[in-house]
This record gives C-alpha cells, sequence and structure tokens, in this order.
C-alpha cells in the first residue's frame, strides 16, 4: 500500500492509494448497496424464477415403480421328499439374490417380453412439443380415437402435439442400421412409409410384416394412431445398451439385516412402461429361481436313469451266476453265521452307494474341499473300513459258504441298490414337478400416481434462490472492484477540504433521458443522428436542487477568495465525464445573478462543448485568440444571462498546451481578471492532459470536481499529486451528481443525507 503527500494550505495532508482504508466490512453499507441495487436483484431473480417455472414445466415427470420379495430358506412340503427339497433349496444369501436381480440374465426377460430394444415414438417439436404431448396424450392404450390439438395447426404437420399412438412388435435390422434413427409417416388408410436419411426404405400395411428386397429390415406395426402426414422416430439399440440402461435406472436394497426382505425400485419418465418393466423383471426374477432348482433336481435325475440300466444288469448277472452255483452243488443252504455276515455286507454296500450317489450331486455343485464334501468323504472311509473287517471274517468261513456269499451278496447289494434308485428316481421326479423355489413376491410391482421428480416447487425456488444469490454477489463484487467515493466525509479524512455536495440536477437527468429517447426514435426511423442538446438549468429551473446548491459553493467561495492572488477560479476534475461543463456554467450563471460581472472561460479546446448550454457556437473562440487570428474582444461573446460573458474553446488546434504556454495567453487573463469581477476557466481533467497545470499557475483558486460513485480516492490521490508536483494547490473538493442512497444513508456519517435535508 503506497502512500502520497500532498501540499495543500501550507500543510502535508496524506492521501492512501487504495480504495479501503479500512479492512472492516462495513455491514451497513452492504445492506446499503442491495436496497440501493433492489430492483436489479428483484429483476435477476424474477427471470431466474420465471426460467425455473418453464424449467418444471418443460421437465419430464420421473414416475417409480415398486415391488417387495422375500427370500425364504427352503422347507420340506411333500413327504418322502424332504430330504431332496432342503439339499437343492438350501439358503440364498440376499447379497446374492440382489445381484442376480439385476443380473443381465434377469434383465433379458423385460427386453424380450417388452421389446425395450424397439424404441418408437411420435416425432416432437423440441420441449415445448414433449410438454404438449404429456399434456394431451392418451391415458388409456387401448383407446383409438386421436384428438388432434389446436396447437398442432400452427406448427409442421409432421409433429406430434398429443394423443398420437405407435406400436411396434417386430423391427429387425442388420447390424448396421442398430441404433439408427428411422421415420415412419402415416400416410393414412392404415399404410405407411418407412424412410432413413431422407430415403424411402419401404411402404407396408399395419398388421402385415414388411420387407426389405434384401431382408435386411423386417418390419410389423400394429398400432398407428395419428393424423396423416405425422411422422414417428423408430430405432432398433443394441441389446447390451438396452440391459446397461434398465441397470441403471433398477435399484435393489435390503429391508434391513438378515430380514431377506428386498426392495426393487425402477424409474422412468413412461408410467405404464415402467410399470410393465419392473412387473416383467420380478417375474423375470422369479423364473430364474425355480428354473436354477429345477435344473438342479434335472441333473440328479439324469445321473439316476443312467445308473439304472448298468445296475439292472448287473443284478440279472448276480442272479444267474447264484442260481448255477447252487444247481452245480445241488442247493447249497447259507449258514446263520454266514447269513449274518451277508446282511452287514449288504448294508454297508447299500450305504456306500448311497454315499456315491450323493457324493456325484455335491461334486457337481462343490469342489473337493467344502466341509459337506470332506464329511461324506469321511463316512465313505468308515464303511470301506467296515466292509474289510466283514472281508476278513469271511476268510475263515468254508469255501461253499465263501462262495455262496459272495453270490448272494451281489445279487442282494445289487437288488438294493436297483430298488433305490428307482424309489430315487420317482423322488426326484416328484421334488421337480414341486419345485417352487425360494422366492417369493409379497407385493406385486406398483406404480406411484404422482412422479417422484422433479419436485416443480422445489426447482423454483432453487432457481429463483440462485438468481439472488448471483445478483447479490453481482452488486457487491462490482462494488468491491468500483470504489467509486459516496461519502464526502472519505474526503476530509485524507486533508481535502469538501467546499459543496451537489445533488444530481432532477432537471437535466429529465432533459437528458428526453433527448437520448428522441435519438433512438430517429435512429429507428432512419432520420439523420442529432447532437444532443445541454441545458442550462440555473436558467431553466432555478429552484432546482442542484442550483441551490451551487448557490451554496458561490458562498464559500466569497471567503475562500479572499486571500487568492487573483479573481481566476479553475475548475478541473481527475477524469473525464465528471460534470466540470455542468459546474462551471452553472456557477457562472449564478455569480452573474447575483449581480457580478463574470466571464466564463472554456479551456477545454480539444472536446469543450459549454457553448452548447447558451445556445453559441465554438468558433472564434479561445484558440482562434491565442493563435492571433482574432482579437479578444471578437473572441469574447454576450450570453442571454446578464452580467454574464462567454469565450468558447474555437476551432480544434493542433497544439493546444503550446498556446496555453505562450505569453497571449498570460496577457489575456491579466486583461479579463482587471476586466470582470470573477473569471471562472473550464478546464479538461489533469490526468488526461498536462493543460489545468499550466492553467493552474495563473489562477488564484484551483477547485477539484468528483463525481458520485464515479470518481476514486485513487484518482483523487493521483490528480493532487500531479498538481503537487507542478506546484498548485487545491484549495478543496466538489462533489458532485450526489444521490441520496441507502448504501450512503447506512454508512457511517449519513454526511450527503444530511445536505438534502439542508437545501
Amino acid at each position: 500500500m503506497t502512500e502520497q503527500k500532498i501540499s495543500s494550505n501550507n500543510q502535508k495532508i496524506r492521501v492512501t492509494n487504495s480504495d479501503d482504508s479500512n479492512d472492516e466490512i462495513d455491514i451497513g453499507r452492504q445492506i446499503g448497496l442491495l436496497l440501493d441495487n433492489k430492483w436489479l436483484i428483484i429483476c435477476v431473480t424474477s427471470i431466474f424464477a420465471i426460467i425455473g417455472i418453464i424449467n418444471a414445466l418443460l421437465s419430464p415427470p420421473i414416475y417409480q415403480a415398486d415391488a417387495l420379495i422375500q427370500i425364504e430358506e427352503k422347507s420340506g412340503g411333500l413327504p418322502g421328499v424332504a430330504d431332496l427339497e432342503k439339499m437343492f433349496g438350501g439358503e440364498h444369501d440376499p447379497e446374492t439374490e440382489m445381484a442376480i436381480l439385476t443380473s443381465r440374465r434377469v434383465v433379458s426377460y423385460a427386453v424380450d417380453q417388452l421389446n425395450l430394444d424397439i424404441i418408437a415414438t411420435p416425432k416432437l417439436k423440441g420441449s415445448l412439443g414433449a410438454y404438449y404431448f404429456r399434456k394431451y396424450g392418451i391415458t388409456d392404450e387401448h383407446t383409438s380415437q386421436y384428438n388432434e390439438p389446436i396447437i398442432s395447426a400452427v406448427f409442421d404437420d409432421s409433429y406430434a402435439w398429443g394423443g398420437e399412438q405407435i406400436k411396434v412388435a417386430k423391427f429387425n435390422v442388420s447390424p448396421s442400421y442398430l441404433d439408427k434413427t428411422f421415420e415412419v409417416i402415416n400416410e393414412g388408410n392404415n399404410s405407411y412409409t418407412l424412410w432413413y436419411d431422407e430415403k424411402l426404405i419401404l411402404s407396408g400395411k399395419l398388421n402385415q410384416v414388411a420387407k426389405t428386397e434384401n431382408s435386411n429390415i423386417e418390419l410389423l406395426i400394429t398400432t398407428l394412431n395419428s393424423k396423416p402426414g405425422t411422422s414417428f422416430l423408430l430405432k432398433r439399440l443394441f441389446r447390451e445398451d438396452v440391459m446397461r440402461n434398465i441397470k441403471l435406472a433398477l435399484s435393489v436394497n435390503g429391508a434391513g439385516k438378515d430380514t431377506g426382505i428386498l426392495i426393487a425400485a425402477y424409474e422412468g419418465t413412461d408410467q405404464q412402461l415402467v410399470l410393465k418393466t419392473l412387473s416383467a423383471i420380478t417375474q423375470g426374477f422369479l423364473l430364474q429361481n425355480v428354473q436354477r432348482m429345477s435344473i438342479e433336481v434335472q441333473k440328479s435325475i439324469d445321473y439316476v436313469q443312467n445308473e439304472i440300466p448298468t445296475v439292472k444288469t448287473e443284478l440279472d448277472l448276480a442272479e444267474v451266476n447264484l442260481n448255477d452255483y447252487r444247481l452245480q452243488n445241488e442247493s447249497v443252504d447259507l449258514s446263520l453265521e454266514t447269513q449274518s455276515i451277508l446282511e452287514q455286507v449288504v448294508r454297508l454296500d447299500t450305504r456306500l452307494h448311497d454315499l456315491s450317489f450323493k457324493e456325484a450331486e455335491l461334486a457337481q455343485r462343490f469342489t473337493k474341499e467344502h466341509p459337506s464334501y470332506v464329511s461324506l468323504a469321511k463316512k465313505k472311509s468308515e464303511l470301506i473300513k467296515q466292509k474289510e473287517l466283514l472281508t476278513t471274517s469271511v476268510k475263515s468261513l468254508p469255501a461253499t459258504q465263501q462262495q455262496v456269499l459272495r453270490l448272494a451278496r451281489d445279487v442282494e447289494v445289487n437288488q438294493g441298490i436297483y430298488l433305490a434308485l428307482l424309489n430315487k428316481n420317482q423322488e426326484l421326479k416328484v421334488a421337480k414337478a414341486g419345485t417352487v423355489g425360494n422366492i417369493n413376491i409379497i407385493d406385486e410391482a406398483v406404480v406411484g400416481r404422482k412422479p417422484i421428480k422433479p419436485n416443480k416447487p422445489m426447482m423454483v425456488i432453487i432457481a429463483a434462490f440462485l438468481g439472488g444469490i448471483l445478483s447479490v454477489a453481482f452488486v457487491l463484487i462490482k462494488a468491491a472492484f468500483h470504489r467509486g467515493v459516496t461519502n464526502p466525509q472519505d474526503f476530509e479524512d485524507i486533508g481535502l477540504t469538501v467546499y459543496a455536495t451537489i445533488p444530481l440536477s432532477d432537471t437535466q437527468t429529465k432533459f437528458l433521458d428526453k433527448q437520448k429517447l428522441k435519438e433512438k426514435l430517429s435512429t429507428k426511423l432512419g432520420r439523420k443522428k442529432k447532437q444532443v442538446q445541454e441545458i442550462l438549468v440555473a436558467k431553466a429551473n432555478p429552484s432546482d436542487l442542484a442550483i441551490e446548491a451551487i448557490r451554496s459553493l458561490r458562498t464559500s467561495l466569497h471567503f475562500a477568495m479572499l486571500e487568492a492572488k487573483n479573481n481566476i477560479i479553475m475548475i478541473s476534475g481527475a477524469s473525464p465525464e465528471v460534470g466540470k461543463s455542468f459546474i462551471s456554467a452553472n456557477l457562472a450563471t449564478v455569480l452573474a445573478q447575483s449581480g457580478q460581472k463574470v466571464l466564463l472561460i472554456d479551456a477545454d479546446m480539444r472536446k469543450g462543448y459549454v457553448q452548447k448550454m447558451f445556445g453559441k457556437l465554438w468558433d472564434n473562440g479561445l484558440s482562434d485568440h491565442l493563435i492571433g487570428d482574432i482579437d479578444l474582444n471578437t473572441a469574447i461573446k454576450n450570453t442571454d444571462v446578464e452580467n454574464l460573458s462567454l469565450l468558447t474553446r474555437g476551432q480544434i488546434p493542433p497544439n493546444p498546451s503550446e498556446l496555453l504556454m505562450g505569453q497571449r495567453f498570460t496577457d489575456l487573463l491579466n486583461t479579463v481578471a482587471s476586466e470582470y469581477d470573477l473569471v471562472i476557466i473550464d478546464t479538461p481533467p489533469i490526468l488526461a492532459v498536462t493543460d489545468p497545470a499550466i492553467i493552474g499557475h495563473h489562477v488564484g483558486t484551483t477547485l477539484l470536481l468528483t463525481r458520485f460513485n464515479q470518481t476514486s480516492l485513487k484518482e483523487i490521490a493521483a490528480a493532487a499529486n500531479r498538481f503537487e508536483l507542478n506546484g498548485i494547490d487545491i484549495k478543496g473538493i466538489i462533489f458532485n451528481a450526489v444521490e441520496k442512497k441507502a448504501s450512503s444513508y447506512f454508512g457511517e456519517y449519513g454526511y450527503y443525507n444530511y445536505e438534502y435535508k439542508s437545501k
């Protein structure tokens, strides 16, 4: 932060080269800024609210369908097959079932059943067309009546505006046409045409399959309800993309931990399609569950049926061998000891066969490291050891008994196995027929009557809130970057005296507004652009508040000039457009009206326009006298204001600064200072050109003009520094075009509010 020292009134004053000398936030000023810009904030907020309303109306509604699914543990419901049902049902993890429910296999049921990979929609005119189509659409899908909306007469006949329907039962295309948009046009009389890339592809009739010559496109339309000429958009999507989109719109969540209850929800813009899609998905989930269990049972049935013929053959062979041996040995009977051993061997072999059957079933579902598989292998190993012990005890029997035992064992074991396989086959068939799965749909899919989103009131509120926030931020940021002085106390704080605060002139403001309006009308009518005229407010409306303030300035100048070296006053500014010419002309008029003889000099030889306020021309003015073309008496013009004379700028010279530095300018000031009570010089801005610095050496009083909310302290510091470097003291500040604003009213001083009341 830099500081500049400026000499004024024989004392050093300090001007901080920063817009903000206080790092604290002035809450009152911030509130005042918002109040000053209340109409901007209201307008922006209203515009955003209107945009929010339009967006809420045009946004498609999103409907949601939901269903409740229970995953229950399988229980035996049929006598004799409970063990089988328990084996093939088992427990299912809800998380696993959630993954299955959203799998491509399940989703594909809905895609196939509803032809979701075929998109057929009416051709709509953007968001407006979509809005009217939803508003006037047919709610009953079986309705065939079409009522044409009134708005359809405004636009092209090819667009749909509500009530149009199309149903496509088949639309097969070659891979190159997948995801390509076709156009179906209703030709009337139950006929249509299919177009692609503005080329006719085929023509067809309702309920009849239409094909191209090479059969790469097949189309079957069953419903086409619209006026003739209406277009429909038709597309066959990639199946993978359709399933991916469905999975994104499908959500599955558990109702609670370990409850086995799943809540499936599906969202979409078409209320009926959402319901049908979720219903198809839940039915597909149920069907695949039953099929999955049925397939497991079928594998066991196939295994048993493959084993039955083999065991039957072995049984027949064992019976033949036993009968032949008995005939050869004349009906050898088994002893009681041998009969007991035989029964034990038969039981062991039967149990071993049962375990082998279960082992084959487990091998289809689990690895050998699974606990069930390990337990079965352990049981089988124990039975084999028991069989080996019995085999050892058989060796102690007579040879005839041993042979009969072996042959009888083969018959008994094979017969038991054969009967067990027959029973098992029947049990498995019964189990398959009674397979119902462990999925129970508690609540069928239901879609809500009202959409779940968008929340239209909330959209409007958010849009309005966003508009309000943006407008407030714009006002505050603009104020932060544009730190124009709004409180005259700021000048006092840096050591500059404020001679007067001049309110914004209502008379001049209204006059300029009328002139600008006329200029705009002339531009629209093609007329030649006219220059905007100026008004001398002190003459047109002497009671204007700005003129009253200038009269106060007149009084202040009287005392300020008591010690001045001459009666010449220079009015300058830091930058353009601060109102120097307005203040100079009206101050000169007020002084002349008080009886003093006044000369007003327009020293801005580049852009001066003081002559416009008095209805004069710029020619034969200051520059013309300084270059020697005319004498002083010719250059000075009388005005309509008594006691007031005017020296206009004259023609624009190439070297204004050099002319002001010449002796003729010095002589001019010496002459007029002796002939007039007061001489007021209107100069260009000091930061733009050096003219004020040159003129300042000849004058007794220098006033620096600033404009409310436009001139910053940085500009004042730079201007004061420029004058100080040239040895010119600033007598004081004139604060021009002051407006009564809330940002200043809520400020620390409220100074200019007091100025208004004092007038």
